[in-house]
């Protein structure tokens, strides 16, 4: 029986982890909240076990629970990913690092995920690089300069989205990056269409008055 149905005390981790798999996912939430809650360490360990599970579903739900927990899931996710060769495992990674972005207001890039950057940016795996520049927009003017050194890559596929990245970002850095790439006929055409149609689509955002 749901935790939520039955119990008003402290739940206990298998009835929220029984709530977890529930397919509400206002009770996802809620599981996952009391989970931060009562049971962090517990969760977390429990939850980063999930990662490697063939269910696709649950490693989804998994994912986001554990982005919900914030900057506390960081360095045990950071180990896992280190830790781990599975493609799937360390694209969950970045996905639960994307969402714990989006919770929280770094100053700066913590060093575990600048390294989990760094090593990503390096990956031929397209799912790693897809992820990686996903965190890097989420982390917005503080992934920027990265974003502006991928641009200027070979890897077309890393590049492009970068540059699709660097579009989405309100900074002077990002116009001048544009610019940049869309002057300069040398890079693969298609990452410099893309810087073209990221100046424009920028300029008719700031400016659209003038559209």
């Amino acid at each position: 029986m749901s935790t939520y149905s039955s119990k008003r005390n402290k739940p206990s981790l298998d009835d929220l982890f029984e709530d977890l798999a529930h397919p509400n996912p206002n009770i996802n939430k809620r599981a996952y909240v009391d989970m931060a809650t009562y049971w962090p360490k517990a969760s977390i360990e429990r939850l980063i076990g999930n990662l490697n599970t063939k269910d696709v579903e649950l490693r989804r739900k998994s994912v986001k629970a554990l982005g919900g927990f914030g900057d506390i899931a960081l360095l045990p996710v950071v180990r896992i990913f280190f830790s781990s060769e599975d493609i799937s495992v360390r694209t969950s990674c970045l996905k639960v690092f994307v969402k714990i972005a989006a919770i929280e207001t770094y100053k700066s890039i913590p060093e575990p995920l600048i390294k989990v950057i760094d090593l990503s940016i390096k990956d031929d795996n397209p799912q790693i690089n897809l992820s990686v520049v996903s965190l890097l927009r989420q982390l917005g003017k503080q992934g920027l300069p990265k974003l502006i050194e991928i641009a200027k890559q070979e890897n077309v596929l890393l590049a492009k989205a970068s540059v699709t990245a660097i579009g989405e970002i309100d900074d002077p850095s990002s116009v001048d990056c544009l610019k940049a790439l869309s002057a300069n006929s040398s890079i693969d055409k298609l990452v410099q269409e893309s810087a073209i149609y990221s100046l424009d689509s920028y300029i008719k955002y700031l400016y659209p008055k003038n559209n």
